[in-house]
């Protein structure tokens, strides 16, 4: 098989869910697949040599073309030409990890991942360039081109029936998998306590962080520990801090643009983390933290309550009062804590890259064959 990925995704410098996606995948699938020849795709009039991801494989090549954006992604969308297949070579499949907009020849079958539809359910969530950018990608006409589907939770998928009408038939769930957090080698330089309840994600609307601040001062009026809040992740948007003040703003910690060092500390220290989105395609933290051993209060909408409904404390993330009430339980209930504990290390287990790469390449194979 020769089978080119969009690797587009990769070319920003963020780790998001999505890069966390790809890029476990993509190991995981070349060190488990030795026979297929996999051409990684991206298009860049910059020199990007530095951005690239490293995937030293035998098997794989890299094809960067020095096309501004823009350009490229005008032609692919109103004259869907110059066709991607052709351009590497001749394909037997191509793999979009996360869509971007691009022509592919008939005779070329495609698969695309789909992490969530957040942009269609919750659009004042995004800003007006945000929209803009995802009415263009025109996600829905993607999915119909497209020859299979992977959507990363069965929430997801049924975003994709009910939304763009798409044939359940054409979808397949395979779950993203976790690495457990690493043991920090080293303490960080920003100055946090030793324990802190954690919020962890992209700064944005959609992670319900006024839910999050809202039930945290009502815990800190009924707590005896007050244990604080550290809320960290990337710089997003339509987020704004200014407005803490009073008691608790002693309590509450906020990290922008964690680094991977950071992101092993937080969880390493963690005494619980509050994963309260409104939507969540799949949910990261939430599997990340499980599998370091720390107890989750969970949204129970969307995927959330799919992924952490063994072992997760799910309550109403539009309920601060309820949030709050978990967050004291926790603390004071130990044999609750250890319970949850245990119960989230056995859950994460299931989640693994080698099992998502294995399913993932059992469909390339089907449609290949």
């Amino acid at each position: 098989m020769r089978i080119g990925i969009d690797i587009r995704a990769l070319m920003e410098g963020k780790t998001t869910g999505v890069e966390v996606y790809i890029i476990n995948l993509l190991h995981t699938l070349f060190r488990l697949d030795k026979e297929t020849e996999y051409v990684l795709f991206a298009t860049s009039f910059r020199d990007v040599s530095g951005k690239l991801r490293k995937f030293d494989y035998p098997n794989v090549r890299y094809k960067i073309f020095p096309w501004p954006n823009k350009i490229f992604n005008f032609l692919q969308f109103f004259f869907r030409y110059p066709k991607i297949d052709e351009i590497l070579g001749g394909l037997d499949l191509f793999f979009s990890p996360h869509y971007r907009v691009i022509a592919f020849s008939k005779k070329c079958p495609s698969v695309i991942t789909f992490h969530d539809l957040s942009f269609e359910i919750f659009p004042e969530f995004f800003t007006l360039w945000k929209r803009m950018w995802h009415r263009f990608m025109n996600y829905a006409g993607a999915a119909r081109r497209a020859r299979k589907i992977i959507a990363v939770s069965e929430h997801t998928k049924n975003d994709l029936v009910s939304l763009y009408g798409i044939a359940p038939e054409k979808i397949r769930v395979i779950h993203s998998g976790v690495n457990p957090p690493a043991v920090p080698q080293a303490e960080i330089e920003r100055n946090l306590p030793e324990r802190f309840f954690l919020a962890f994600g992209t700064f944005e609307p959609r992670k319900n962080l006024d839910a999050v601040l809202s039930a945290y001062i009502e815990y800190y009026g009924k707590s005896r520990s007050k244990i604080p809040l550290v809320l960290a992740g990337a710089e997003g948007w339509k987020v704004n801090f200014k407005k803490l003040s009073g008691k608790t703003r002693n309590f509450i910690h906020i990290l922008k643009n964690v680094t991977e060092g950071e992101k092993e500390y937080l969880y390493h220290h963690a005494f619980a983390l509050l994963s309260l989105s409104f939507y969540e395609g799949f949910g990261f933290p939430m599997l990340e933290a499980a599998s370091a051993g720390v107890p989750v209060i969970a949204s129970a909408a969307t995927s959330l309550g799919e992924i952490g409904h063994d072992f997760a404390l799910l309550v109403n993330p539009f309920r601060s009062a309820q949030i709050a009430a978990g967050m004291i339980n926790l603390e004071n209930d130990d044999k609750l804590y250890q319970d949850m504990k245990k119960k989230g290390l056995e859950a994460s287990k299931k989640y693994n890259w080698r099992k998502t790469a294995e399913e993932t390449l059992e469909l390339f194979r089907k449609l290949c064959a």
